[in-house]
């Protein structure tokens, strides 16, 4: 530790011992010059082995790579197996940027089975079913407008929507075991109803009866999952 550890053991050895007092006043002035020293020496032994800030994997840096191939896909007209290998290049990007920046997301609190949080739940899918603006009723429109490229949008994105966001959400809340797994195949259900729909909707298969049937049994499904809240025990909650 230098000079000041060095007329620290000078003292110490001398037969003319200081008072403690100053003992430690030197001791803590040898540890405070040695942790000035470290300070100014590590940065410049170690900064070979450290990546400069802006070098440094990133999720945006990464997100905006895969934007930019992207927009190369979009203007290139490159034969099916140079579509097929950019792609690949995209999922890779978008797995190592994942991995580089993002931290393990903390588990989600389960929600509180409250007469307050399952009336929310459950009235989320009503509105989807019941209200003008809700998702099954936009999708009957479009099928009654024979507008099928947007029925075939909406169908193939409402899945994941409807099921995991509202159905999902409102299925947690039920406190019956037997009834819980009888709403997971309702859930399966919705999803074979939007196949359905789509599917009728598809270039060279479009057919708007085919259409409605499967939107028939999509509501049918929907109201046999909502008759289910009636079933909550509250009392049976521990």
């Amino acid at each position: 530790c230098g000079p000041l550890c060095w007329a620290l053991t000078r003292l110490l050895d001398s037969s003319t011992r200081p008072p403690p007092a100053f003992i430690n006043m030197m001791t803590t002035l040898a540890s405070v010059f040695t942790n000035v020293l470290l300070a100014i020496i590590l940065p410049s032994l170690s900064s070979g082995f450290v990546l400069p800030l802006g070098e440094r994997p990133c999720l945006t840096n990464a997100a905006t790579s895969t934007g930019n191939l992207l927009m190369r896909m979009s203007k290139s007209d490159a034969g099916e197996e140079s579509r097929r290998s950019a792609i690949g290049k995209v999922l890779s990007s978008g797995a190592a940027a994942f991995a580089a920046g993002v931290q393990p997301a903390a588990a989600k609190e389960k929600e509180a089975i409250t007469p307050e949080n399952v009336k929310a739940a459950f009235d989320a899918v009503r509105y989807e079913l019941e209200d003008a603006a809700g998702g099954v009723q936009l999708i009957g429109s479009k099928i009654n407008a024979e507008d099928y490229e947007a029925v075939m949008d909406l169908t193939q994105n409402y899945d994941g929507y409807m099921r995991k966001a509202r159905v999902g959400r409102a299925r947690k809340l039920l406190t019956d075991k037997k009834l819980k797994d009888d709403a997971q195949m309702i859930s399966n259900a919705i999803t074979f109803d939007l196949i359905g729909i789509n599917r009728a909707s598809r270039p060279g298969q479009q057919n708007k009866d085919e259409a409605l049937r499967y939107l028939g049994e999509l509501k049918a499904d929907i109201q046999k999952f909502l008759d289910l809240e009636s079933t909550i025990d509250f009392s049976a909650i521990q």
